[in-house]
Order: C-alpha cells, then sequence, then structure tokens
C-alpha cells in the first residue's frame, strides 16, 4: 500500500477505507497497557472506576496548558486512584495535528511511554512544527528509541491506525465536545483545573 500523509482533501478516499476498518481496529488493535474497556492511553490507574477524560489536539495551545498541569499536578496527586484517558480529537483547521496523533498511535504500539513522550514533544514543540517537517521531527524523535523513519511512513499505510483516531472523533461528537481540551469527569466538563482537582478529591473522599 502507499504511504500517504492525510489532508482534508484526502477525507472522501480515506473514509471508504477507515469505515470498513473501525470495528476492527476498536475491538483487535493492541497497544500500550490500557484498560480492557478503551483503545486509548491511559495514565494512572487504569482499572478504577474513577476516570477522566481527556479530549485533545495536539497542534491546540490550550491543550498545551491542561497537559503540562495534568503532568506536574493532576496525575502525580490522583493517579494512584483515577485513570486518565487520553482521545484524539485533532480540530480540522489545524494542518498537522491529524497526523501527529496517526503517529502517536503507532508509538503507542511500542510503549505508552514512547506515545505519551511524543504527545509531549508535540505540545511543547507546537510553534515549530509545521506540516512539512512533521516527518523529519518524528524521525528525529524516534531514532533514539531504534524505530527507523522507513517505520514511520509504513504508520501511514495502516488504516487501523487512522482508524483509531477517527473512532475517537466520533466519540467526541457523541459527548458533544465543542472545543478542545474538552475534560470530562462523570460525564460533566470541567473547565478548569481547580474545579476537577475539587471534583477528584471529594469522589476519592467518598471511596468511589
Amino acid at each position: 500500500m502507499s504511504r500517504l500523509l492525510y489532508n482534508e482533501a484526502m477525507k472522501p478516499a480515506l473514509l471508504s477505507i477507515l469505515l470498513g476498518a473501525a470495528l476492527l481496529a476498536l475491538t483487535a488493535f493492541t497497544a500500550a497497557p490500557k484498560s480492557t474497556t478503551s483503545t486509548d492511553p491511559i495514565l494512572g490507574d487504569a482499572h478504577s472506576k474513577l476516570r477522566v477524560i481527556i479530549y485533545q489536539d495536539l497542534e491546540c495551545p490550550d491543550c498545551a496548558q491542561w497537559h503540562q498541569i495534568f503532568k506536574s499536578q493532576i496525575i502525580p496527586r490522583f493517579g494512584k486512584q483515577v485513570g486518565f484517558e487520553f482521545r484524539d480529537y485533532p480540530l480540522p483547521q489545524h494542518q498537522w495535528s491529524f497526523n501527529a496523533s496517526v503517529l502517536a498511535r503507532f508509538f503507542d504500539i511500542h510503549s505508552l511511554k514512547i506515545g505519551m513522550a511524543w504527545r509531549d514533544y508535540c505540545f511543547t514543540h507546537q510553534n515549530d512544527l509545521t506540516p512539512a517537517n512533521l516527518m523529519d521531527t518524528a524521525a528525529r524523535f524516534a531514532h533514539p528509541y531504534g524505530i527507523t523513519r522507513t517505520q514511520l511512513e509504513d504508520a501511514f499505510a495502516n488504516p487501523d491506525l487512522f482508524a483509531l483516531v477517527q473512532a475517537d472523533q466520533r466519540r467526541g461528537g457523541h459527548d458533544n465536545v465543542q472545543h478542545t481540551p474538552t475534560i470530562l469527569f462523570n460525564g460533566t466538563e470541567a473547565k478548569t483545573p481547580q474545579q476537577l482537582e475539587l471534583w477528584l478529591a471529594q469522589a476519592v473522599e467518598a471511596g468511589h
């Protein structure tokens, strides 16, 4: 299969491939350690009944700010009691976030650590990334992990990876996501990190 990067003009052709593969991808695709009920990467306690859902776009500045707070503050505080599930929601107006999400899914196959490190890298280098340099940047990022550029290019011939990203986009539509980031706990959107931490503290104290 040819190696193609995604853009909006390709969407009709891709959909015919991806829709057929989506169900298989959701049930059979195995990535990094996760709960048995999710195809998305989970940090913290993947088996906890307490679950925070994070819809994020790797090109979104607000997502980058939230992501740093999750890493430095929220997950260290609540990670032993709560699962934090990261879902891909690349916005159509962004130029490289969909392809970056596909690459994140590819890195997840190797390990959750590499997949999350790539997401961290995208957030901290948003101003440097472009559609033109994304693959070169990803290749430099991947080299220390023993992953070659050819392997990265092959990821774009794997419809399962596209299907995982688009499945999250459909789930976001079902969850009425209107913007990124959208942070959900018990189906309710947290507007600020302080609000989310309050809810989590109350839930943990209640023993849920």
